[in-house]
């Protein structure tokens, strides 16, 4: 009779170990709403060239996280287009299945000419060639100045629309240009 006490409190310590760890997250797996890490880079150089432009693209990013759902996160990153464009940020997104860059933060626009731009965020689909913010801009070029509540980019970044409250400190003689 002891005996089988002595089994059945087991049996039932037994069920309650196991019904109390199966309903604990297991620590290895990602947490809800969060992805896995797939692969991590640092010090990382992509060039990416298009057949159907042949122009390149390089990107330099300190870090580059990838996770399984093929969403790379950058830090520290530099984008350099054939042709002139130079981007600089410090975080940005790319889901490649909508191919989109989500920049987040601070982003440096220059040009081989000496054209700046300051933005703080951007969304830039690569798939339809445009780009927006809604955060205030900063175009800085040939001693003049311009500023909006909010950018559109299209044409990889040559025609740019501006809306919302939008002023312009000009030189003088840029009008003759």
């Amino acid at each position: 009779m002891v005996y089988k006490l002595l089994l059945f409190a087991c049996v039932v310590i037994l069920m309650m170990f196991f019904f109390s760890s199966s309903q604990e997250p297991d620590p290895g797996a990602p947490s809800p709403g969060s992805e896995a890490m797939v692969r991590r880079s640092t010090n990382v150089v992509m060039i990416e060239r298009p057949l159907e432009s042949g122009r390149t693209m390089e990107i330099r990013a300190r870090e580059v996280v990838e996770t399984a759902d093929q969403v790379a996160r950058f830090r520290d990153f530099i984008i350099e287009q054939e042709g002139g464009l130079l981007l600089s940020g410090t975080e940005a997104t790319y889901d490649r299945k909508s191919s989109v860059l989500t920049i987040h933060g601070p982003l440096n626009i220059g040009d081989k000419e000496g054209a700046r731009v300051h933005i703080d965020g951007l969304s830039w689909d690569r798939e339809k060639n445009t780009a927006y913010t809604d955060h205030p801009v900063r175009f800085e070029a040939w001693n003049s100045i311009i500023t909006a509540d909010r950018a559109a980019f299209s044409e990889g970044f040559a025609n740019i629309a501006l809306t919302g409250r939008v002023h312009a400190k000009i030189m003088q003689n840029i009008l003759d240009l």
